[in-house]
């Protein structure tokens, strides 16, 4: 085997925390030991000499009792991010794509190999179904949003798709049509380019100034979701907040978390969730009881 394809099969291994034996890979290579060795030496100068470049310190490390070398990384892998994402998916949608499923699976065995058992275990609990069609119109909005670039409906209508949001236990996409923000279940439609675009001047002046009072824990988790201005600072725990939104978002923020939020303005949004809590409440009052049925 030629010296870079070693070093290359040698370098894979170890960025996968797979031990290295020399002794083993110059009989499996049929190369003495000191070419081995030359080849994690030409490696170890290597990640020195891009220490900076990376701007982390990988380290091949000598392991007496196995007589193997192993890359400990600095920045230890304790698979924090790849839980996180696993329990995201958990949580918003639990239902994945095959391809998705498989991608995450590759990720696990090629990085994080010392945790391989146990993530491979909370990957099982996801299940997995046909979600390509939800899974590609989800990166479609997203990218248009991105790009500034307009989308068509199935329909063939024009929009102007302005953010995503998950609600309802799937992923809506909230645009703009005919002078009206909309809302789409990302799910049940199609989606495809337009080779219009649009600026985001446009995009902006479909949100609306909303003014809530809130409290301050609530206040702390959506402040980077959207653009806001705090018109008073924390009293009795609550604070008064100004945001940039679609009205109908705001709406559902009332209901959604309702024990810690009331809309102040503008009147037209407050008539709106006025008049929202009156249809609920007919609903359950006007409607046939339980006895009824």
């Amino acid at each position: 085997m030629e010296q870079s394809h070693r070093i290359l099969s040698i370098y894979t291994r170890l960025i996968q925390q797979k031990v290295v034996n020399k002794e083993k890979l110059s009989q499996e290579w049929n190369v003495s030991s000191r070419t081995i060795q030359r080849d994690i030496d030409n490696i170890r100068n290597f990640l020195y000499d891009t220490d900076e470049w990376h701007g982390y310190r990988n380290e091949i490390i000598y392991n007496h009792r196995s007589a193997s070398y192993i890359m400990n990384n600095t920045n230890e892998d304790n698979a924090t991010s790849i839980y996180f994402l696993i329990t995201l998916l958990q949580t918003v949608t639990p239902v994945i794509d095959q391809q998705v499923y498989n991608y995450l699976n590759l990720l696990i065995k090629t990085f994080h190999s010392k945790h391989e058992n146990e993530l491979l275990f909370q990957l099982e609990k996801l299940k997995v179904g046909n979600r390509l069609q939800a899974l590609h119109n989800l990166t479609v909005a997203n990218r248009a949003i991105n790009q500034q670039q307009k989308l068509y409906l199935r329909d063939g209508q024009e929009i102007t798709p302005l953010y995503i949001r998950y609600q309802g236990f799937t992923f809506n996409l909230v645009y703009h049509y005919k002078q009206k923000a909309e809302v789409t279940n990302l799910r049940k439609t199609d989606i495809t380019f337009s080779p219009e675009h649009f600026t985001p001047h446009h995009s902006q002046k479909h949100y609306q100034q909303i003014t809530f009072e809130m409290h301050t824990s609530l206040y702390e988790s959506m402040q980077y979701f959207y653009e806001n201005q705090v018109l008073r600072s924390s009293k009795d725990g609550y604070c008064i907040v100004r945001f940039k939104m679609c009205a109908e978002d705001a709406v559902n923020l009332c209901f959604s978390c309702r024990k810690q939020i009331k809309i102040l303005k503008p009147d037209s949004v407050r008539r709106e969730v006025l008049h929202q809590l009156l249809k609920l409440q007919e609903t359950y009052m006007i409607n046939h009881g339980p006895s009824d049925y």
